[in-house]
């Protein structure tokens, strides 16, 4: 099931708009309380947890103390926005094992796309025209073959890959650094209803009214690798979000990812020339090696999780 934001009580709401909840604390929460609402409360009473720390659970309880209910649930409101947490069976799973998962996704669209396999396209906001040029190019690929592709809705490379699923009549995610109710960059804001109208999701970790702040596009660039089977950088700086998000997912995810050569000497393929030197990305020069490897990392993730479930 997912949520929608009347079905919620107050001190529910307040649990999962807390900053940085993660999801081993609500899950732990739910498995001692019996339920989001039962944990919300008994947080709220100030009640001794065998799962939780005292001081973590005073932290908490202080944390919940100012959350603004009423804000939270009118921005939601205004947009039909969704939540679905953790412990919900439509929370995407292959997000849901890694390191540092949110507690709760909110979202608007079809959330039935990053339940399918998923590239993740990530590169530099201050792109070249061959970097549009190649995000098209693969990502048209991506989606001609029934992929989802996954980005983070920024300018330069997200953007475009973003709107070539759409024009080739492809599903696409769209992960946020701010509240869905606060679109970032404001220029987005047809392209992101154009994805929603096509079948595809805007999603974000945070509550609907949170504003974009620095400290959350890393945690936007988690949630973009952890939702992909597989990750292409395009064109990134060697100090850029987008080789931030390749490490991620090379070293905590487990993913496999690929980088388009760029011209030698120039900066915005810096990062990308780099980790081919270096050797922790694979190289990219058309597409079907990468959906191969994605469709092959989804059906290991799928094979694993039925072993899973039988068990």
């Amino acid at each position: 099931m997912t949520w929608n934001i009347q079905e919620i009580p107050d001190h529910a709401l307040r649990l999962i708009s807390v900053d940085g909840l993660g999801a081993a604390t609500l899950s732990a929460l739910i498995s001692e309380t019996g339920g989001v609402a039962e944990a919300g409360e008994a947080v709220l009473r100030g009640e001794t947890m065998q799962l939780i720390p005292g001081e973590a659970m005073r932290v908490l309880k202080q944390k919940m103390e100012r959350v603004e209910v009423d804000a939270i649930r009118w921005s939601a409101d205004a947009i039909e926005a969704r939540v679905v947490l953790v412990t919900d069976k439509l929370f995407p799973a292959f997000l849901s094992p890694l390191p540092a998962c949110p507690c709760a996704l909110w979202y608007q669209g079809n959330l039935n796309v990053v339940h399918m396999p998923s590239v993740g396209v990530v590169g530099s906001r201050r792109c070249s025209n061959y970097g549009i040029q190649q995000a098209t190019t693969f990502t048209t690929a991506f989606s001609e073959q029934g992929l989802t592709v996954v980005s983070g809705g920024a300018r330069g490379i997200d953007g475009a890959a973003h709107r070539a699923a759409l024009t080739s009549n492809g599903k696409t995610a769209v992960v946020l650094g701010s509240g869905l109710s606060i679109v970032y960059p404001p220029e987005h804001v047809s392209l992101f209803k154009a994805v929603v109208q096509e079948g595809g999701v805007v999603l974000s970790e945070f509550s609907c009214n949170r504003s974009p702040r620095p400290e959350y596009f890393p945690r936007r660039n988690r949630i973009v690798s952890g939702l992909s089977s597989s990750l292409l950088v395009v064109e990134a700086a060697k100090r850029s979000g987008a080789m931030i998000t390749a490490r991620i997912a090379v070293e905590e995810h487990g993913r496999q990812a690929y980088a388009i050569p760029g011209r030698i000497g120039d900066s915005a393929s810096a990062g990308c020339l780099q980790a081919l030197v270096d050797g922790w990305v694979s190289i990219a020069v058309e597409p079907q090696e990468i959906i191969d490897e994605t469709k092959r990392a989804w059906s290991r993730f799928a094979a694993v999780s039925s072993c899973g479930a039988r068990q």
